[in-house]
């Protein structure tokens, strides 16, 4: 009986045993782009309730063959592209580029000449729904095309372009860059180091392209307009860490390109986002090398305060940020990632906008992450989940997570146990059935080294709708163009305007015109219009009362102001600016315009008010050639003369005056005039 109960015991530390520890695999990349595995020990304990996980959509998985060596980055494509109201499944893998509908039948197919790596970019490429894919190839050896098809398929006029076969490296952008609205398409070469940027029709995007890089591009451009001067930029980096901005002439921006600070790049496309609401856009990315970094530099390249952050155990990074307004006020989240071994380790990082780790981060567990995350409410209580890939394989499956934000771990019915690893990729989100209801769709693949491999293309419905959901990032880089813009809360357009008050002092005989910037920080069309009021006469124009804007871009507006048959006074005036943006449907800008006839800025006689703002007296000094002194209000109507021949100064009694905004005008003996604000407040 004793040896019976101790071989009893000794079979269940057996069974115990190899329950806690499992044979797993984990990927990661080579130098040149292939991925590679190695077997590694882990506890299993946290993954073993696999009943909890949803079931996958009536037609999936599907499989389509891969590369033995260059597998698939940064997941698929979810477009409604046939405008039928549901997101059709865009997959380019190997030499095809595979387009799904929901219930998993083949919309078409189309083979493609060198390596598809990337998912295509998708856009409405004319403002008005005319839907652009572009999709690269590349491997080894190089045989790299850019395909630029229509929404059945076809190669659009002049297309596909390729550049000596050189590999097309990283995903395309697709960008209106000179708001015309024609798109222009953006992508990069390795072994020539090139910047294209291509019109709808294959031609070089002027003179200026493509721009020489000095080494190989190693992230997806990001495009929009970061110094707000009214022009689109593109930002990108090569493999030594040197980050570079383009206007959209080509021309390098002021503070640009920023060399290398002990980093590396590779894959981590930057994001574009204004975390401080003033128009001007941050550059938010990872890095790897020597020294990686977690950043967030301004629109010069400089670093922002509290950044860089260092990666943790110095740890080679490929993840993208993904940046997103939380709570729709502006207050951003910032989520990057790195890659961790076997052992339960922080993997996931949540930022601020000045570098400081948010509530109930990092997120630990074991394997690390090194795909993009997708933020959204997949089980509608009003709270963010973040939805990621893995770099682990367990029993020949990979994961999608999904961990809550308030720090109380993984979702229930997650993770979900595709076929293959997920390394690289991620979880997009959409409706593929245009039920209402969230989708969840997940590339993984097989990884033998062998031309029989597969990518497995697994669709999980998760019973939230879209409403509730709150979808707030689901795709590489955050949008089908790739432009990499963050803007406000998905669903609107978002205005800022730039100056928020237009003044001109002391003019007079002149048209005086000043530049008025729109910006749609938000994710829709912008639509707006100008309307102008006056206090007296009609003495302000506009270059355009009206127009759109798309998401992540401006528009700059002349503001004139005609003073040559305007007598002296202060002139006022307001533009109301309107638009659809839901938050600030209307705002006010005022124009001010303080007309002195005869006089320049050297000419005008000095004299002190003080104190500014007064209440009951006000006092002023001048030189003894002042003959006169008039009080006006906003309408440049005078109030009050003051005759002040040989005198040098004059106390001035306010206590008949109302609160408010006035001018104090004093005219010398010769003719000339000054002119000088003073505000009148008496609580």
């Amino acid at each position: 009986m004793k040896n019976l109960s101790l071989l009893i015991i000794s079979l269940l530390l057996i069974t115990t045993a190899s329950f806690a520890q499992q044979k797993a695999y984990k990927a990661s990349l080579t130098a040149d782009g292939r991925v590679t595995t190695e077997q590694v020990n882990i506890d299993f304990d946290q993954y073993v309730d696999a009943s909890k996980s949803f079931d996958q959509i009536p037609g999936f998985p599907l499989k389509m063959e891969a590369s033995p060596n260059f597998k698939n980055f940064r997941g698929v494509t979810l477009a409604d592209i046939n405008q039928d109201g549901s997101d059709e499944i865009l997959v380019a893998s190997n030499k095809k580029l595979n387009v799904y509908n929901g219930d998993g039948s083949l919309l078409w197919q189309k083979n493609l000449t060198g390596t598809a790596i990337y998912p295509p970019s998708v856009a409405d490429m004319d403002g008005n729904g005319t839907i652009g894919i572009v999709c690269v190839t590349g491997g080894v050896p190089n045989n790299g095309h850019v395909y630029y098809l229509d929404a059945n398929g076809n190669d659009m006029p002049g297309w596909p372009v390729n550049f000596e076969l050189h590999w097309i490296i990283c995903g395309p952008v697709i960008a209106d860059l000179n708001g015309d609205n024609q798109c222009e398409i953006i992508v990069q070469t390795r072994t020539s180091n090139n910047l294209h940027v291509l019109n709808q029709d294959g031609t070089p995007f002027g003179t200026n392209w493509p721009q020489l890089l000095n080494g190989t591009p190693a992230v997806t451009p990001s495009v929009a307009d970061i110094n707000n001067d009214g022009e689109m930029d593109i930002v990108t980096g090569i493999s030594d860490g040197t980050l570079y901005a383009f206007d959209a002439n080509g021309n390098a921006l002021s503070g640009f390109p920023v060399p290398t600070d002990s980093y590396k790049f590779s894959y981590q496309s930057p994001v574009l986002a204004d975390l401080d609401a003033d128009g001007f856009l941050s550059i938010v990315g990872s890095t790897h090398g020597d020294a990686p970094k977690y950043y967030a530099r301004n629109h010069d390249g400089s670093y922002r305060e509290g950044w860089p952050v260092d990666v943790p155990g110095n740890s080679w990074t490929y993840s993208p940020p993904t940046v997103v307004d939380l709570t729709g006020n502006l207050d951003y989240g910032i989520f990057m990632s790195r890659p961790t071994g076997e052992d339960v380790a922080p993997m996931l990082y949540g930022f601020d906008a000045g570098g400081n780790l948010l509530e109930n981060f990092p997120i630990v567990k074991s394997g690390g992450l090194e795909g993009f995350i997708s933020l959204a409410d997949v089980d509608g209580d009003g709270q963010q989940e973040l939805l990621f890939g893995s770099n682990l394989m367990i029993e020949g499956k990979g994961f999608v997570h999904a961990y809550k934000m308030d720090g109380s771990g993984e979702l229930a019915g997650f993770p979900l146990r595709p076929e293959g690893f997920t390394f690289m990729n991620g979880a997009n989100l959409g409706d593929i059935n245009g039920d209402g209801i969230l989708d969840l769709v997940a590339l993984s693949y097989e990884q033998n080294f062998s031309p029989d491999d597969s990518v497995y293309i697994n669709a999980y419905s998760l019973a939230v709708s879209l409403e509730d959901a709150n979808l707030l990032a689901g795709t590489y880089k955050g949008s089908n163009d790739r432009k990499g813009f963050v803007g406000a809360v998905s669903g609107s357009p978002a205005i800022v305007v730039n100056p928020e008050e237009i003044t001109e002092l002391w003019a007079g005989n002149q048209v005086y015109c000043q530049d008025l910037t729109i910006s749609n920080l938000g994710d829709e069309i912008l639509s707006f219009e100008i309307s102008i009021t006056y206090l007296r006469e009609d003495w302000i124009t506009v270059s355009t009362s009206s127009g759109t804007i798309n998401p992540g871009e401006n528009t700059v507006i002349e503001v004139c102001m005609d003073a040559t048959d305007l007598s002296p006074g202060l002139y006022q005036g307001t533009l109301k600016i309107e638009s659809n943006d839901p938050d600030q449907p209307e705002i006010i800008v005022p124009v001010n315009l303080s007309v002195v006839l005869g006089v320049d800025d050297k000419q005008q006689p000095t004299f002190k008010i003080y104190p500014n703002p007064a209440s009951d007296i006000l006092q002023v000094e001048f030189a003894g050639n002042t003959k006169l002194i008039r009080l006006l209000n906003s309408q440049g109507q005078v109030l009050k003369e003051y005759n002040v021949s040989g005198l040098k100064q004059k106390m001035i009694d306010l206590s008949e005056f109302a609160d408010g905004l006035y001018q104090l005008q004093l005219t010398r003996n010769d003719g000339s005039v000054g002119q000088k604000s003073v505000v009148i407040n008496k609580q």
